[in-house]
């Protein structure tokens, strides 16, 4: 049994407000532009509160007649004109997109188009406003603000001077706490029966080593039992991996079923599990059905669920499913370095929740571990809510499904494409913007210098369709990403992610690359069995010339250039020359 301290008691703050809407893909979205437009007018609201700030230090120098550099000063005041400038000028750019946007779909002939953004540019615009706005409102602040001073001030925020509580950036700062509850309003996770905190870290390995730390520390003793899914990320797992007072057991598959009977054939305590399987296959666990099976079931309540929802942010009620006194309490955990920061990439940073009868304990663990995330971390967070979250996400997904199935329709026979298409039936608010592939060959053909080889040519044939993409681990950004991921921890081959970005203009020649990348390095590979999957295909004629379909009625003939059928090129040089 796990101590009486640990039993969930009522709240003193009140009830979280739940989330409206019964099934967020089919709430009104916002465009891409208007996300931006609702996150820049925020912005405009926290410059305002650095102008505040300002003015109130600047009457308590004066009432104090303390010591100002008039230097710094100077510095100061250029960079917040510059920010407000900057603003104002986004702010009437955004308009002019919103406004030709709603026109007829025709190429904008207005004077003012030359003003209208792309969406990589109302992301990188914004990115550079809110780096700017931190430096500003940062520029004075310090890590341990003093509290009163002579002739000196040692703070720029006036909610320090003269506090009651223990001025220091570790111990979670004021901003830090207002990010904190405004990103668990946008994840949706509130439940009136069952108060909650959200808290930052400085990583989602952090997040993770809090909550693990919890449990190791007050829930668990010698002797006990954890049972993990198939599948744990890899550096959550080696938390586990050198742990020898505690019994680590897999369950067979990732069913709830199988989960379910794992647990209570061992008596574990806790089960560690990823919602959606950071793997080729993208397994996934339905948590509604096993919040269904467990309603009920005597046993489960002085359980925990630890659940890295990173492939999923926004996307689970979790503590709307796992509601009743039978239930186990949820813990959850996710890399907020991603989806949360609408694709900027700014900071790393992660993100727990858990219901707030923990938090004295949790809280104590996140501040004596060094896991927090810092004031001037925090504040380049976007203000984001849950309407902007799922519109963001709701984008992401669609593209996602576009692009998994114009590949599988093409390149099938040549590739295996997995995406989670069932994510609706499970309840979740979307599917995330993950795609996997698995190339179909020899033994050789999915080892990683493969597999770069492969990367490499859709780069380059990203390149030729004019499309911005790029190589590196992680997900959730605009920019469609490419990556050779190694599961690490089971006895697998490494495969292709591809993160799939924000832009619907970019799907179809996104595909493109990647179709025209397979052909490339089937041919290289020069195997028999690339070279039957590709005359199975239809890409090699009789003659062993190759014909490869790329979409939008264009082929790619085995000299390497590419047509529409009727003799017209598309593009030939470069692409030649990579098939050689």
């Amino acid at each position: 049994m796990a101590p009486s301290a640990l039993t969930p008691v009522s709240s003193t703050y009140g009830p979280l407000v739940r989330r409206t809407d019964t099934k967020s893909y089919e709430a009104p979205k916002l465009s891409i532009v208007e996300m931006w437009s609702v996150l820049l007018s925020r912005l405009k609201k926290g410059t305002d509160v650095i102008r505040q700030r300002a003015e109130r230090r600047a009457e308590i120098e004066k009432e104090i007649s303390a010591r100002s550099d008039d230097w710094c000063n100077s510095i100061f005041q250029e960079q917040f004109n510059r920010l407000g400038h900057l603003t104002a000028e986004l702010e009437i750019q955004l308009a002019v997109t919103q406004n030709l946007s709603q026109g007829d779909g025709q190429a904008p002939s207005s004077a003012l188009s030359c003003f209208a953004l792309a969406p990589w540019q109302m992301e990188e615009r914004f990115r550079a406003l809110v780096q700017l706005q931190s430096f500003v409102g940062s520029f004075f602040e310090r890590a341990s603000p003093g509290y009163d001073q002579s002739r000196t001030l040692w703070w720029f925020d006036p909610a320090y001077h003269r506090a009651d509580g223990l001025n220091y950036d570790r111990y979670g700062a004021s901003d830090v706490h207002t990010v904190e509850d405004t990103l668990l309003k946008a994840l949706g996770m509130g439940d009136s029966k069952q108060p909650l905190k959200l808290l930052l870290t400085s990583s989602g390995v952090a997040a993770f080593t809090v909550l693990n730390q919890f449990v190791m520390s007050k829930v668990l003793v010698a002797g006990d039992t954890v049972v993990l899914s198939p599948y744990l990320y890899f550096e959550s797992f080696d938390h586990l991996r050198p742990v020898s007072h505690v019994k680590v057991v897999n369950s067979e598959t990732f069913d709830a079923e199988d989960i379910i009977a794992t647990t209570e054939r061992h008596n574990a305590k806790v089960v560690y599990l990823d919602p959606m399987a950071n793997t080729l296959g993208l397994e996934t666990t339905d948590l509604r059905r096993f919040a269904q099976l467990l309603k009920g079931r005597p046993g489960w309540s002085d359980r925990f669920l630890i659940m890295d929802g990173t492939l999923l942010s926004g996307g689970l009620p979790l503590y709307d499913w796992f509601n009743d006194d039978s239930h186990p309490k949820i813990l959850y955990y996710e890399s907020a370095h991603k989806y949360i920061q609408m694709g900027m990439d700014i900071v790393m940073c992660g993100l727990l929740v858990y219901p707030e009868a923990f938090h004295e304990s949790i809280g104590l663990i996140r501040q004596i571990t060094g896991t927090t995330l810092y004031s001037r971390q925090a504040n380049v967070l976007p203000a984001i809510d849950d309407k902007v979250h799922q519109s963001r996400m709701y984008w992401l997904t669609s593209n996602a499904e576009r692009l998994y199935h114009i590949l599988d329709k093409q390149c099938a026979s040549i590739a295996g494409f997995n995406y989670p298409l069932h994510w609706r039936k499970m309840g979740w608010g979307h599917g995330g913007n993950v795609v996997t592939i698995k190339l179909f060959g020899d033994d050789q053909i999915n080892k990683r210098p493969s597999l770069d080889r492969f990367t490499e040519l859709v780069l380059r044939a990203g390149e030729e369709e004019d499309v911005g993409m790029t190589k590196g681990g992680g997900l959730g950004f605009s920019a469609t990403r490419v990556w050779p991921s190694c599961p690490f921890i089971r006895d697998e081959d490494p495969y292709i992610r591809i993160s799939v970005g924000l832009d619907p203009n970019d799907v179809e020649p996104v595909a493109r690359a990647i179709c025209k990348a397979l052909d490339r390095h089937y041919r290289a590979s020069k195997s028999p069995m690339a070279q039957w999957r590709l005359k199975e295909n239809g890409t090699l004629n009789g003659n062993g010339n190759g014909v490869t379909p790329i979409g939008n009625g264009m082929v790619v003939s085995g000299n390497g250039v590419a047509s529409n059928g009727n003799g017209l090129v598309k593009s030939s040089a470069h692409f030649g020359q990579l098939l050689k």
